[in-house]
């Protein structure tokens, strides 16, 4: 523990004025100036404290967004993800005149699994299988869910095998597309039940309103492979058919047109979508460590920070917080063999409006935090952003949670604060003043895409910086 003490008086100086006869000296002003009983005492320390790997049983992941696939990492190990969505019926049917072939009005039916970017191997086999949800999905977000709950795994709907990268278009086209997808076909009987619904008085239950009672929705698994996860932005079931419909020409004469048309089911954020991730062969990360900890999302492993609130209670004494300053240093890449990238790093997605941070929050707080998608506020939670020039995470000042521990008299050893990767949202806020924009938070998700980094702890690697106040007594 490192300690200095020092006092912090006012020197007033006169500027530009010179008196006849006066002592210029200066014994008479600045600390010495100052009452007694007015100065004040400035503490200055450094305090040791304790980290470790923690794993929780899941996350809450509302989110139209998913992850499909698996993934291995040699360091942080593996993950696996799918999930389970309900659909909306987005596009209906025109009803005017369908045809097809061999007595079939619908001519084909594609599950459209629609991605932005992936994480691994582009180039990795990989499968999806699709299977139907047969009970309605409850909306508990949690991403420990056991899909065999709501499907009949007996019963497979489509499967298709492909590879993040299409093979099937130029290099030129796979760089220029930021949209891909991989379609799945299912069958067109299905389909013709959707049009036999929607013929229906009213449409039946083909309606906003009670779709998922007639489709409970479908489970996309990842069923063979290893090397890829795709960031899933959307899923859609596409009902492709053929129409004829009449117009009226100049001439007065009618024209018959035959036009390929689609009805369309999405996954919105008016229906449940259920995201399950399994965290592989990663329990070596909780194991005892004296020297690191780790961090990897979206698998629940998180940092624990213990603060010894009885050694800071001792150490300050009467004096109250000024502030207290956390950082956490990270391994470097060169001495890790990183694949993924680093959570935290505050890069802001424009599209989506959020920007990937670390939070610090009491474990008691975690639930309602993410239920509610409350932020920061820099009582009892605060955030962080990577910090590439220190290599480090930095918490500016957690005094507040530390001294609110103290004030309620909490009879525990270690003040315990979990680090966790979130997706912070915002908004832009015009300042008419300065003619500029900036932004500002306004709701909180766990991160959800696959990231993981390697913190330092032990001996001096983990420390508070506490700076503290008090009246000097006679």
């Amino acid at each position: 523990m490192k300690t200095k003490f020092f006092i912090a008086g006012f020197l007033l100086v006169t500027a530009g004025y010179y008196w006849a006869g006066c002592n210029d000296t200066i014994d008479s002003i600045g600390i010495n100036m100052k009452p007694e009983e007015d100065k004040i005492a400035v503490f200055d320390t450094t305090l040791n404290i304790d980290g470790r790997t923690i794993r929780v049983d899941s996350l809450y992941a509302k989110s139209i967004n998913g992850l499909l696939g698996q993934f291995q990492d040699p360091v942080f190990g593996g993950l696996k993800a799918d999930y389970v969505c309900e659909y909306y019926p987005a596009l209906g049917f025109s009803l005017d005149s369908i045809i097809g072939e061999s007595g079939q009005e619908i001519d084909s039916v594609l599950l459209q699994i629609i991605y932005t970017s992936y994480v691994g191997d582009s180039l990795a086999p990989m499968e999806v299988s699709v299977y139907p949800v047969n009970v309605p999905l409850q909306k508990d977000y949690y991403t420990d869910i056991d899909p065999s709950q709501f499907c009949d795994m007996n019963r497979l709907w489509g499967r298709k095998a492909y590879t993040a990268r299409n093979l099937n278009i130029s290099d030129s086209l796979n760089l220029v597309s930021s949209y891909k997808m991989v379609s799945v076909p299912l069958s067109r009987e299905w389909g013709q039940s959707c049009l036999d619904e929607y013929r229906k008085p009213n449409h039946g239950q083909f309606t906003p309103a009670d779709f998922t009672r007639f489709f409970p929705g479908t489970y996309i698994a990842s069923t063979f492979g290893s090397g890829c996860i795709l960031q899933v932005e959307n899923t859609e079931i596409d009902i492709y058919y053929t129409r004829l419909y009449t117009t009226q020409g100049s001439s007065g004469q009618d024209s018959i047109y035959q036009s390929p048309s689609m009805a369309v089911l999405n996954v919105t954020k008016e229906v449940v979508q259920l995201n399950n991730y399994k965290g592989l062969n990663d329990d070596h990360l909780l194991e005892q460590n004296d020297s690191m900890m780790y961090l990897k999302s979206p698998a629940g492993i998180f940092c624990e920070i213990l603060i010894p609130l009885n050694e800071v209670k001792q150490t300050l004494g009467s004096r109250k917080f000024n502030n207290v300053r956390l950082s956490i240093e990270a391994y470097p890449k060169e001495d890790r063999d990183y694949v993924l990238n680093f959570p935290g790093l505050g890069t802001s997605n424009t599209v989506t409006q959020t920007r990937p941070k670390l939070l610090l929050i009491e474990p008691d707080s975690v639930k309602s935090f993410f239920e509610e998608r409350k932020y920061a506020d820099g009582q009892t939670s605060f955030y962080t952003t990577f910090d590439a020039s220190a290599y480090a995470y930095t918490f500016d000042n957690i005094s507040n949670v530390i001294q609110n521990a103290i004030d309620k008299g909490v009879q525990k050893d270690y003040l315990s604060l979990y680090l966790i990767p979130v997706d912070v949202s915002y908004y832009l806020y015009y300042d008419s003043y300065s003619y500029s924009s900036y932004p500002v938070d306004n709701g909180t998700a766990h991160y959800l895409l696959p990231s993981a980094v390697t913190l330092k702890k032990g001996g001096n690697q983990l420390e508070i910086q506490i700076i503290a106040t008090d009246l000097e007594k006679k």
